[in-house]
């Protein structure tokens, strides 16, 4: 640090009034920024600016996050290889910040330099997979006191990050899903960003976050679009929330939390790269993320197969022609229901329940089993495309076990296909309902199915776990482009 004995000649600086150059890309840190006039300025893989005065320094680095680094520790590296020449310092911890919408680690600075008192912030975050940025403002404790919020602000407004250490992901269309690009991604450190590219043409994502263990609730921080437009934040310290597409905090459970996007027709991809922010309570990182992205315009009639799990102990499926007589029944219903708004379902298949299982779900307890029969019903499953429907004797609910009086549910909203994994996976339908009535059966898996694949319902009349939504063509137009349905050529 420059002699800081002429700081006070220096005012009256104010942050106010400093104006900011032509943006300067970094290529080689993976970031942009516009520099001060008239702040002196280096740039050697690092970048240095300070005012003639010496007052004020800011120090700006980005890099490659080598794998299994704690960011913690590479900021207080970071911080300390540049106040090494300034004197005494010390770090403490201020919580998070935000940079371009990327969720940073706040660290304030309190530094002597001869007989100088001065202040400042530094902060370190992951703006993609494998990399990291760090920026670090000094200077005299006057001079901080009085514009350093200010400065901090402005600065960090013409930062851009440009993804240069973000691990090669090999995405994979199925060879039995043309339209759908599948990729899972193993293993995010705490604080990573999950980076997620849409090409032109492509219509939907479903993303499924999972933690490493069961009961780590999931909780998604934010969701900032390729324009740099923020879609969605939440801070749990705090409990600010903003989103454009949904009304409240995004928490997954069971390990799990599934997004579906866009979820209104006033909604659309943009191709670019989608940054999501997730947090695990345990504070761990994430043992995968799976994510399935669905290409085409969706313009003629679309199909959705069917799984159905019979998980009824009166045995009435175990004779062919009541099981033919079931798959005639509810086939008839739902394209009734469905082919006005240009859907229709695909194939049906009937699973029948090995003998141990079936005495496990028949009854379920929505409080403690419908992750595990979730897991059952889509492991028993060979078409992984499709909507799982678990038909069960009864459905209870607390402890002890009542009855309960919900007569079809979803296990997610949205839920997740293609991942025998998911806890999120099937609907369930309290077959004594509707046994008799194939088209009130068609309806209550047409309500689940919506619920199911996340739709946006709140000007429907339903709410989840409820019945009485009405399909209409708003949201048969979302359901068309969802990745369970797929064009029927």
């Amino acid at each position: 640090m420059t002699d800081t004995s002429t700081a006070s000649d220096s005012y009256p600086l104010k942050a106010g009034d400093l104006l900011f150059g032509d943006e300067i890309i970094n290529t080689e840190a993976g970031f942009s920024f516009r520099p001060i006039q008239g702040f002196e300025l280096e740039i050697d893989g690092t970048v240095y600016l300070y005012s003639e005065s010496g007052n004020l320094e800011i120090y700006l680095a980005g890099g490659e996050l080598e794998e299994d680094q704690s960011i913690a520790e590479l900021n207080d590296d970071l911080a300390a290889d540049f106040m090494e020449n300034v004197g005494e310092f010390n770090l403490f911890e201020a919580g998070k910040d935000l940079v371009q919408g990327i969720t940073g680690f706040l660290n304030e600075i309190r530094f002597t330099n001869g007989e100088e008192e001065g202040l400042g912030s530094c902060l370190i975050c992951s703006p993609y997979l494998n990399q990291y940025f760090f920026m670090l403002v000094i200077a005299n404790g006057e001079f901080w006191q009085a514009e350093g919020n200010a400065l901090w602000k402005g600065l960090k407004s013409h930062i851009h990050f440009q993804p240069q250490y973000r691990p090669e992901i090999i995405e994979q269309t199925s060879q039995r899903h043309p339209d759908l690009t599948i990729e899972i991604l193993k293993d995010l450190g705490v604080q990573e960003d999950f980076y997620l590219t849409v090409e032109k043409g492509d219509a939907a994502l479903l993303v499924a976050a999972r933690s490493y263990e069961m009961n780590d609730p999931i909780t998604l921080l934010e969701l900032v679009s390729p324009q740099g437009e923020t879609l969605y934040r939440f801070q749990p310290a705090s409990g600010d929330f903003f989103s454009t597409f949904c009304e409240g905090p995004l928490v997954g459970t069971d390990g799990e939390l599934c997004l579906f996007y866009p979820r209104t027709n006033q909604q659309s991809l943009l191709p670019g790269d989608y940054r999501f922010s997730f947090e695990a309570a345990s504070g761990t990182g994430l043992q995968e993320i799976q994510y399935i992205i669905r290409a085409g315009r969706a313009l003629g009639p679309q199909k959705i197969d069917m799984n159905f799990y019979l998980a009824m102990k009166d045995g009435q499926f175990l004779i062919q022609s009541a099981l033919d007589d079931f798959e005639q029944g509810v086939r008839q219903a739902l394209k009734q229901r469905l082919t006005p708004f240009n859907l229709l379902p695909g194939r049906i298949a009937c699973v029948q329940p090995a003998p141990g299982e079936l005495e496990s779900f028949a009854t379920v307890n929505l409080d403690t089993d419908l992750p595990d029969c979730s897991y059952m019903i889509a492991e028993s499953m060979t078409n992984d495309r499709a909507l799982n429907i678990g038909l069960v004797d009864d459905i209870c609910q607390g402890d002890p076990p009542m009855p309960s009086n919900i007569s079809a549910v979803s296990s997610g909203s949205p839920g997740m296909i293609l991942s025998p994994g998911s806890s999120h996976a099937c609907i369930l339908i309290h077959w004594p309902t509707y046994k008799d009535d194939p088209h009130a059966l068609a309806e209550a898996i047409i309500q689940q199915m919506v619920i199911f694949s996340g739709i946006e319902i709140k000007d429907t009349g339903l709410a989840e776990g409820e019945t009485g939504v009405t399909l209409n063509r708003e949201i048969a137009w979302r359901l068309r482009r969802h990745p369970l349905f797929y064009d029927e050529n």
